[in-house]
């Protein structure tokens, strides 16, 4: 039985209570095999000596590296033989259904887009529809319900906002959670930053919605109900400075080492070696860390959060800051630090990852479930007990 789905690059796994599965998805390994093989039937193109002539020879030839693929989520069906997922491959985004039991069974289309991004998201068994956000621009996403069973969908938000985080509610199919940052624009119409996040709770018969706001100074994200609580992460606007008189201290020395970085790249450049050959390269083996990611909107930068991490001393660090909490909402109790995404098991289990560990929270006890490569997505099975109508009877 699944007892929870999560993203780990770009492997969907699924963990049954005893190990982990991993599955990868069909549209993706035909894109990279199309990928390579284009790439493959253009290589005559930059090679020889027209293509030095033309200065054309800098040009990657063959592989997949020029593909970029990111899961939004892996969603546990009703039948624990299949799981909904979403998924970003370059400028392609979609979701599609996948069997987990019979590999000869094709994958079924949901949706695809070249203009719209698919991620984050609940789906609710019950009534077979699946709340996702829908990334519309750079700079703007919309709440969407999708049909399961038709493939048709319906924005039920709008306007100039970063909408994501869908959550179903488990009690009523017609009550969906959802965080919202409005944009700041200048008088231009420039983007200038976000403002705080806020938990937004629409009511799909009234069409209403009823603001949380969290505490001054701090934003939350992903809300999760379950039994008639309502669970968010918690995380400062602003993640506190290091001490200046600190930094003032190290300047000398940080103006020597960008000098002697500099050198070094001189050197390498025009001989090929390093003034430092033999020392260890940093970012040799990384696949992940050494980029920076959005996580709900906020941009994390994972080798610098990795390393801040390990040095407290915690077998079981990951890439989240330590600042990020999950709470519960009413009270403000903190249930773990240093989470970047969660979900609630229909047992009240809390299942919650900091980008390479996945625990299990249960009865104010947090135990490791399996280490992961670069996890931010989670999901649980959920089925509301009241079925969702109205506008939403496609």
């Amino acid at each position: 039985m699944i007892k929870f789905t999560f993203a780990d690059g770009q492997d969907m796994c699924v963990y049954d209570g005893e190990k982990v599965k991993k599955y990868t998805s069909a549209y993706v390994e035909n894109y990279k095999e199309n990928s390579a093989r284009a790439a493959r039937n253009s290589e005559w193109k930059h090679s020889g000596e027209g293509a030095i002539f033309r200065g054309d020879t800098n040009r990657r030839a063959g592989g997949t590296d020029g593909v970029e693929c990111s899961l939004g989520g892996i969603y546990p069906a009703a039948n624990d033989d299949w799981v909904v997922y979403s998924f970003t491959v370059n400028s392609t985004s979609g979701i599609y259904k996948k069997c987990l039991t019979d590999t000869k069974t094709p994958e079924t289309h949901v949706i695809n887009s070249n203009n719209l991004v698919f991620s984050g998201g609940c789906l609710d068994v019950n009534n077979d529809k699946l709340a996702i956000s829908v990334k519309r621009n750079y700079y703007n996403s919309d709440i969407a319900v999708f049909n399961m069973a038709t493939g048709d969908y319906k924005c039920v938000t709008d306007g100039d906002t970063l909408d994501s985080d869908p959550f179903i509610s488990p009690e009523d199919g017609n009550i969906i959670y959802f965080s919202s940052r409005g944009v700041g624009r200048d008088n231009h119409g420039e983007f200038v930053e976000y403002s705080p996040s806020v938990i937004c709770r629409l009511d799909l018969h009234s069409m209403t919605i009823d603001e949380i706001e969290p505490p001054a100074g701090y934003s939350y994200f992903k809300p999760v109900m379950y039994n008639g609580k309502l669970y968010a992460i918690k995380a400062p606007l602003k993640e506190k400075r290091h001490n200046a008189f600190v930094e003032f201290l190290l300047f000398p020395y940080r103006i020597l080492q960008a000098i002697a970085s500099f050198i070094n790249l001189f050197v390498t450049a025009f001989t090929g070696k390093s003034l430092t050959e033999g020392g260890s390269n940093p970012a040799r083996g990384r696949e992940y860390d050494s980029r920076k990611i959005a996580v709900s909107g906020n941009l994390i930068d994972v080798d610098k959060q990795l390393k801040k991490n390990a040095s407290k001393k915690d077998s079981d660090f990951g890439f989240i800051p330590k600042s990020w909490q999950l709470v519960e909402v009413e009270s403000g109790n903190v249930i773990k630090s240093g989470i970047g995404d969660f979900d609630i098991a229909e047992d009240g289990t809390i299942i919650a990852t900091n980008g390479r560990r996945i625990f299990e929270i249960k009865d104010g006890k947090s135990k490791k479930v399996c280490n992961a490569d670069f996890c931010i997505r989670v999901n649980c099975r959920h089925a509301s007990r009241k079925r969702q109508d109205t506008l939403f009877d496609f």
